[in-house]
């Protein structure tokens, strides 16, 4: 077979398309739709933000917990499969939320259920399957393959301010928990093929040996070989400062503009014109890592992320809260597939699934006191100028933690 009719008929990019729809359900429904939520869950349990806060928390303990296995699970078994389990498990958990009656069983449920589902029909899932599928452009295709990721927060809190509306925060949940537990489930099943050799492909359409050709026993890694690894703990550090700036700002965004003055319909397109921008950063930063490599790729992202959440600390007009929101945007939206992408370049594919997995645990404990610590600093003082400093410095020290950052050639 030539290798013009291998890209005529490359499954790679339809696999990018069905990877950005599991990422656009999994963290459009979990995260950016529970900022639309959150003061819904407030009034109806009597909650402080604090406590409403701590549900993104306690998602974020139970996915650290569930990542290492399920990433192990990732380099053993067909992922079409693992996405089929996941989908009917996160389905469930939204239609058990809708009947929860005190906040203990939401949060609950939410920390259980909805963040084991989050995990398993989610980004690490489908960044092992486009890993499979790519290899000379890693990072342009996990940039373009993880768009559906901030997408979700231009398309998914309209939606669910709409429900809410219409059917209430319940009902909203029933609806959301039905479709993924009927048509996701279904969809993953005999949508995605694992690794281009199942169809006689090889990775990026271009015809060569297959990355698992050349895997051999001396590839692959024990969990002790990648946590003695040095680039394992920079990237660490690197990703979860990162990260836990986003959660500390991106989860108290909405709740921060109906405090400016505007309508929760209001914030909720504020919060989707960030999220558009994430989407646009997937793209350029996956892009700008293959040309310009990991290092400088990850402190351009940094410097944007950090730089967004400074204007939004001085911001009182819409001017600057979307000039902020915007430019805060584009830099977080870097993260997720600089995060994969070096994780893929590092270990390789026969390791990756696992490699990916192990960072959960160590995440964690920062992860889960970022929107919380926000919510209880704005508790504290009235309002979130301390706190958005804070997080404004971990971009800071995160950066200077990547220019020690040197990595191998994608094996």
């Amino acid at each position: 077979m030539s290798t013009e009719t291998l890209k005529q008929k490359f499954y790679g990019w339809r696999m990018i398309a069905g990877a950005n729809l599991v990422d656009f359900f999994s963290a459009g429904l979990a995260f950016y739709a529970y900022a639309v939520f959150f003061g819904f869950i407030q009034e109806e349990f009597s909650a402080s933000r604090f406590l409403v806060s701590l549900t993104v928390s306690m998602t974020i303990l139970a996915a650290g917990i569930y990542s290492p296995l399920l990433g192990y699970i990732l380099d053993k078994f067909p992922i079409k499969k693992v996405l089929t389990i996941g989908a009917l498990i996160f389905g469930l958990g939204f239609i058990l939320l809708s009947v929860t009656q005190t906040f203990f069983q939401f949060l609950l449920v939410y920390g259980v259920v909805i963040a084991l589902g989050m995990v398993i029909f989610g980004n690490l899932s489908t960044s092992k399957l486009i890993a499979n599928w790519f290899n000379e452009k890693i990072g342009t295709a996990l940039g373009y393959a993880s768009i559906g990721l901030s997408f979700s927060g231009v398309i998914i809190p309209p939606i669910a301010v709409f429900l809410i509306s219409n059917l209430s925060w319940r009902g909203a949940y029933l609806v959301f928990g039905s479709f993924v537990l009927i048509i996701c489930s279904i969809s993953a099943y005999k949508f995605f093929i694992d690794k281009p050799e199942d169809v006689g492909q090889f990775p990026d359409g271009v015809e060569g040996d297959s990355l698992a050709d050349k895997v051999s026993s001396a590839d692959v890694l024990s969990f002790k070989d990648i946590l003695s690894n040095s680039i394992f703990w920079i990237l660490t550090i690197i990703f979860t400062l990162q990260l836990s700036a986003n959660l500390g700002v991106y989860t108290h965004i909405p709740i921060f503009s109906q405090d400016l003055g505007y309508s929760p319909l209001q914030a909720s397109w504020i919060y989707s014109v960030a999220a558009f921008h994430a989407a646009m950063g997937k793209i350029v930063f996956g892009r700008l890592l293959d040309n310009l490599g990991a290092r400088r790729t990850i402190l351009i992202s940094l410097f944007f992320h950090g730089l967004g959440i400074a204007i939004l600390i001085f911001a009182t007009n819409l001017v600057m809260l979307l000039l902020a929101v915007m430019v805060m945007g584009l830099g977080l939206g870097g993260t997720i597939p600089l995060l994969n992408s070096t994780f893929a370049i590092a270990f390789g594919n026969a390791n990756f699934g696992k490699a990916r997995g192990l960072i959960g645990p160590f995440m964690v404990p920062m992860q889960i006191t970022a929107a919380p610590l926000s919510g209880w600093l704005y508790d504290t003082y009235g309002n979130y100028s301390l706190a958005f400093s804070i997080n404004v410095v971990l971009c800071v020290i995160a950066g200077i933690v990547a220019l020690f950052l040197h990595l191998p050639d994608r094996k």
